[in-house]
């Protein structure tokens, strides 16, 4: 028994001995897990309120944007775009801001807010829809070669027939009507599969065959 109590004992005073060279890694390490737990609850609930906050500006937006109360659009826009603009409503805000502009004819502020979300949204199929609405300006601006380029990058197929029917809409402006009768072929034949019939497409094909040559008619519709 005493050997037996006298082994506790020192057992003991080596438990002391450990904990009085260690104790202060150990406090340390016991600190650092626990700061990163709170931490991460932490950046948990500020990620939702952060997106919570993006939220109810971006209902106050469409709400003034129902209610056609632009310098408040503009207002929340800014908010979400200087704000928020990790988010979706920061990409959808610079939509809406770009169809402002444009009803004002300020076109210039309408492509750069379009392109500030081709470039830096996280989200394709919104960069899709800006790229081609960007691409819809510069076929007005007659730039021709940067709307190609725009409609280049669209790679979402719901919107290849889009993407095609304005090509079709450059080659026409440039005067390349069998490119043109192409992309609207093209064009069609996608609306098609989707059970949609495009009234404006059929017109632009109509208005097109009726500058083609006979030979050239003949041909596309061959």
């Amino acid at each position: 028994m005493s050997t037996v109590y006298m082994t506790e004992v020192e057992q003991i005073e080596m438990l002391k001995k450990w904990w009085k060279r260690h104790h202060r890694v150990l406090v340390t390490t016991l600190s650092v897990v626990l700061l990163l737990i709170s931490g991460g609850r932490y950046w948990q609930w500020h990620q939702h309120k952060h997106l919570e906050d993006a939220s109810n500006a971006y209902e106050h937006l469409m709400v003034a944007f129902s209610s056609q109360e632009s310098e408040s659009v503009q207002a929340y826009a800014q908010q979400l775009v200087s704000q928020y603009s990790d988010t979706v409503y920061a990409d959808t805000a610079r939509l809406i801001q770009a169809k402002l502009f444009l009803v004002a004819g300020e076109y210039a502020q309408a492509k750069l807010a379009l392109q500030a979300v081709t470039d830096h949204s996280k989200f394709d199929v919104l960069a899709d829809v800006a790229r081609l609405r960007l691409a819809r300006i510069l076929i007005f601006e007659k730039a021709y070669d940067s709307a190609l380029q725009e409609l280049d990058r669209v790679k979402n197929s719901n919107y290849s027939s889009l993407r095609t029917e304005l090509r079709g809409d450059i080659f026409y402006a440039q005067s390349k009507l069998q490119k043109a009768d192409h992309e609207y072929q093209a064009a069609k034949s996608d609306t098609e599969k989707s059970g949609i019939n495009n009234v404006f497409l059929e017109m632009k094909r109509h208005n097109l065959h009726a500058s083609l040559t006979p030979v050239q008619t003949a041909h596309s519709l061959s």
